[in-house]
């Protein structure tokens, strides 16, 4: 059985059932279709297909890399114009990408910056201010490596016609000091790192912009949050402050000459300059430098920054005084500011010593009382700071005590006793003086102990005599520990040589201040000693040094020479066998030299021991011409002054002369003309010692001084050149004297001769030789002057020569040439040569008539030799005999002293 159909489940599921909706009235309605929003309709049945079916061509040389090919891309194939326009993209990564690609052209491509510096210039300054941080330092590095070094001032009078630099450059500086007033203070920071690239780039270019950009410094360092931030950050903005202000320091330095100009104005035209300024609103520009500052509103800007510097620096030695250990960009922070300050005293001190004109529109107020009762006055913090360090150690430490040192060094002259306590100042400045030989760092102390030495002897010049005696005493200490090599050496000397030379400095010394002459013998006792260590390990110093040694003489007249012995050593020394060994003088420069020559005329008590060894260095190969002969002009000088005993001047003197050294050049062997020939040298050589010694007074007392070194020098037998200076020296005082007459000296004439014809008689039968002939002529000068004087020394000197021909061997040992030849012949030929010579002097003929019974002993001797019987004399020997004979028969006949019977058998010879 199942369930009924029906019943109520159905009667109720037909009770739900719908009703059918009445037809409509009227025709029939088209069918409506609902469409979704958004969705595409479809064609009409009816529709017309119109699409296109095709394949795409390949055509490679219409690709952009063709046509780009020959053009200067990055390696993301863009150009420079479109990385440049790049630099604008919204997207930072964009913007960076664009600027390393303008980097990468750049180094890839140099001739794209040339072209377009202008360009590249003008487009990337506008990222100055970027929002980014790395855009903007790419951009920095981009300017600093690449972009600045190409741009140097000399070269920019390039573009003038191309664009005016200065628009370029007053776009570049426009983004620069917005940045510096901007919100963030990230650009803020950035924007001075910008300031600071410019300005050691373009310096002229800074007076334009100065005004406002100390404005911005002020403004920054004036903000808390700048302390509080990153210290990197702060060193960044006080090292472009530091650069800043050694623009206007250097700018005050190089007016001052300018401003001496304007104070040696009459009244009038200071009236008319100061008018005409007035009326241009700029300074004297027809006066000072071009691009100079504007003076008047910067120092008033300048007097802001010293509170705000004096409040960080004392902030900073709280902070360091307060760590264990010195962190570097803290120490850093301190070094910039106290460098900053120091400039900006220095510029106020320079705008002090202006010369002040008489109209009050003229007169600034920052003059020598601003000094006193304002800028000082801030300054006295600093003391504070430096009683904070004065308990460390650190060398760091010591660094920032000097800086603090030297600024309140720079304005001695105008502190007293109501500001600073000036003994208390002075045993601080002497304190950091002694313990300057206990720092490690000495790169550091050669760097910031300078200004301190500088500033030494005006400090010793201002303070009370009580104080002066230690510091004398710590910089004399100082002075003797400083190594030659060491750049404190030069401050040292100009701080001697300030306190030695008060003619030259201004600055005058009473005679009881403190000892202060005391001292000057313990400078000058080190000077010799630094003068011979720096000639190895500091040439520059070897210069100063001799140029304060000359100033010494100069101004001090009556300093102790002895203190200056060990100069004796820059000449030469003494070996321990006796023989003088040269001193570094002959290497030294030719302006060293000179000094050091110059020297000597000042300090002549030295020259009794220096004489030596200038003598050595003198005969030296290595020392000059020039210079050899400036010393016996020195020297002469010297004597004329009657600061060198004569006998010194004529020892030194024929020294010279006997022992030098000449390179005659071809007038030698074949194997000696090689060398480069000094005969110039010896022939100026020569003639000044003439000249010297004929300017001591009558000749024949020099003589009688000077013989017993000539004879000395003469018998030693030098080479012939110097036997012929010698023999110069003898005629040129007295060709007179009777010390002539001498055996021995007759013996080294007639040597001497003997010598100087040997070459010469070689060619007698053939004629002699131009060259040679004038060599003989020039040798036997002083024996014809001789001759000429004193006709006993020519018949002395003949007889000499007769004995000679005759076989005496005698003579052999006052000849230079060891292996002069000893056959008949040659001493016939060589005896010849002379006579003939001899004869040919007009001057000698009556003399020579005197002995002619000499020359006639001589005829008779080369005759008998040419006797046939005579079986020792070979046939090449007669011919010599013969040529001989016959040329001095014909030079006697000339003589016209002889009677007839005294010629019979000697009309020919057999």
């Amino acid at each position: 059985m199942g369930r009924p159909k029906g019943g109520a489940a159905s009667s109720s599921s037909s009770s739900k059932k719908q009703k059918p909706k009445p037809k409509q009235r009227g025709g029939v309605d088209f069918k409506k279709y609902k469409h979704k929003v958004g969705r595409k309709l479809p064609p009409p049945k009816n529709a017309t297909n119109t699409e296109i079916k095709s394949k795409a061509i390949v055509l490679p040389e219409q690709s952009m890399a063709s046509e780009r090919a020959g053009m200067a891309v990055n390696k993301r194939g863009l150009t420079l114009r479109e990385l440049l326009q790049q630099t604008t993209h919204y997207n930072a990564n964009v913007r960076r990408a664009a600027l390393n690609g303008i980097k990468e052209i750049v180094l890839k491509h140099p001739t794209e910056l040339k072209l377009h510096k202008v360009a590249i210039i003008e487009k990337l300054q506008e990222r100055i201010c970027d929002t980014d941080k790395l855009v903007r330092e790419s951009l920095y590095n981009i300017l600093q490596s690449l972009i600045f070094p190409s741009l140097k001032e000399v070269h920019w009078s390039e573009l003038e016609n191309a664009i005016s630099t200065r628009s370029t450059l007053f776009l570049l500086m426009a983004n620069i000091l917005n940045g510096m007033t901007h919100l963030s203070l990230d650009i803020q920071l950035m924007a001075f790192r910008f300031l600071e690239l410019v300005v050691l780039n373009f310096p002229s270019s800074f007076p334009s912009y100065a005004e406002k950009a100390f404005n911005n410094f002020v403004a920054v360092l004036s903000n808390d949050r700048i302390q509080l931030h990153d210290r990197s950050k702060l060193n960044s903005v006080l090292s472009g402050l530091g650069h800043c202000l050694s623009l206007v320091a250097q700018a005050t330095k190089s007016d001052d000459t300018s401003n001496q100009q304007v104070h040696n104005l009459s009244t009038r035209e200071r009236w008319k300059f100061t008018t005409d300024d007035d009326n241009s609103g700029g300074t004297l520009s027809h006066i000072y430098p071009a691009g100079a500052f504007a003076m008047s509103s910067l120092l008033a800007k300048l007097q802001n920054l010293v509170q705000i510097l004096i409040n960080s620096i004392e902030v900073s030695a709280s902070e360091i005084c307060a760590k264990s250990a010195i962190d570097a960009q803290s120490s850093e922070a301190l070094l910039s500011a106290l460098h900053c300050l120091d400039l900006i005293c220095r510029i106020f001190i320079h705008e002090a010593k202006k010369p002040q004109l008489n109209f009050s529109i003229s007169q600034t107020q920052f003059g020598p009382d601003w000094l006193r009762t304002s800028l000082l006055v801030h300054l006295k913090s600093l003391w504070g700071v430096k009683r904070l360090f004065h308990e460390k150690g650190d060398d760091k430490i010591f660094i920032f005590n000097l800086k603090i040192a030297e600024i309140f060094l720079c304005l001695s002259p105008w502190i007293d006793s109501t500001i600073l306590p000036a003994e208390e100042f002075c045993q601080f400045v002497s304190s950091l003086l002694a313990k300057e030989k206990t720092l490690r760092n000495r790169d550091l102390m050669e760097m910031y102990l300078s200004p301190l030495i500088t500033c030494m002897p005006g400090l010793i010049f201002n303070a009370p005599d009580d104080s002066k005696g230690y510091l004398l005493e710590a910089f004399t200490d100082a002075f003797r520990g400083c190594k030659v090599d060491c750049k404190l050496i030069m401050p040292f000397l100009d701080g001697v040589g300030e306190m030695l030379l008060p003619e030259k400095t201004g600055i005058w010394f009473s005679e009881n201040d403190s000892g202060m002459f005391d001292y000057h013998d313990a400078w000058i006792h080190e000077l010799p000693g630094i003068l011979l260590q720096s000639i190895d390990k500091a040439p520059s110093v070897t210069k100063v040094v001799l140029e304060l040694l000359l100033r010494v003489g100069q101004y001090l007249p009556t300093v102790d020479c002895g203190n200056l012995h060990p100069l004796i050593k820059l000449f030469g020394v003494k070996s321990s066998s006796g023989t003088m060994e040269l001193g570094p003088f002959v290497n030294l420069t030719r302006e060293c030299q000179e000094l050091a020559i110059s020297c000597l005329y000042y300090f002549p008590s030295l020259l009794p021991d220096i004489i030596g060894p200038l003598a050595a260095c003198c005969l030296s190969d290595a020392l000059e011409p020039f210079m050899l002969l400036k010393i016996v002009e020195v020297l002469q000088s010297i004597y004329k002054a009657g600061n060198l005993q004569i006998t010194e001047q004529l020892s030194f003197l024929s020294l010279l002369m006997a022992r030098f050294k000449v390179h005659p050049g071809n007038f030698l062997t074949p194997e000696d003309s090689s060398e480069v020939s000094n005969m110039d040298t010896f022939k100026s050589l020569n003639r000044l010692i003439l000249t010297s010694l004929s300017e001591m007074g009558d000749g024949s007392l020099v003589l009688e001084l000077i013989w017993n070194n000539l004879s000395h020098a003469i018998a030693q037998k030098p080479p012939m050149h110097n036997m012929n200076g010698l023999f110069r020296i003898i005629v040129t005082l007295d060709a007179e004297t009777s010390k002539l007459m001498s055996e021995d000296v007759i013996k080294l004439i007639a040597g001497y001769l003997l010598d100087a014809s040997l070459d010469l008689s070689k060619t007698i039968e053939f004629g002699f030789q131009p060259d040679k002939a004038r060599l003989f002529q020039y040798f036997i000068k002083p024996c014809t002057i001789m001759f000429d004087k004193n006709d006993k020394v020519l018949c002395s000197t003949l007889e000499m020569l007769k004995s000679f021909v005759t076989g005496d061997d005698s003579l052999f040992s006052f000849l230079s040439n060891l292996n002069y030849p000893r056959e008949l012949s040659c001493r016939v030929c060589v005896v010849t040569t002379i006579l003939i010579f001899l004869c040919n002097e007009r001057k000698l003929h009556r003399n020579l008539s005197f002995s002619k019974s000499v020359i006639k002993g001589i005829l008779e001797y080369i005759r008998r030799q040419l006797d046939s019987n005579v079986i020792d004399v070979t046939y090449v020997e007669k011919q010599k005999l013969k040529s001989a004979f016959e040329q001095l028969k014909t030079k006697a006949l000339q003589l016209n002293c002889w009677a007839t019977v005294e010629l019979e058998g000697l009309l020919s010879a057999t």
